[in-house]
C-alpha cells in the first residue's frame, strides 16, 4: 500500500497551523509597530525623553607606532582575533 488515505486531513491540519502562526506573527508585528508609534508620539509631545544611545566600552586598547615618523594609532582591543586582523592590515598597507 503506497498511498495514504488520510493525507488530505494531514495537509489541512498543517495548513491551519501555519495560518494560525502567520496570523499571530502579523498581530505581534502590528503590536510592536503600534508601541513604537505611541512612544514616538510621546517623545514628540515632550512627555518622554528619548533613551540615550548605548556605547560599547572596551577596557583595553592596543597601539601601533611607526618608528620612522613617530605616528601612533590606538584602537580598542575588542578581541585577539580583531587585533590580529587590524595589525595584519597595517602591515599589508604600510
Amino acid at each position: 500500500m503506497t498511498q495514504c488515505m488520510h493525507e488530505s486531513g494531514f495537509l489541512r491540519r498543517r495548513n491551519r497551523r501555519q495560518d494560525k502562526r502567520e496570523r499571530m506573527l502579523r498581530k505581534m508585528a502590528n503590536w510592536r509597530a503600534a508601541k513604537a508609534r505611541i512612544r514616538q508620539e510621546r517623545i514628540d509631545a515632550g512627555l518622554l525623553e528619548p533613551e540615550p544611545k548605548r556605547v560599547r566600552y572596551y577596557r583595553f586598547e592596543f597601539g601601533v607606532r611607526n618608528k620612522m615618523t613617530g605616528e601612533t594609532a590606538w584602537h580598542d582591543l575588542v578581541s585577539v582575533r580583531h587585533a590580529g586582523r587590524a595589525l595584519g592590515l597595517v602591515l599589508k598597507y604600510l
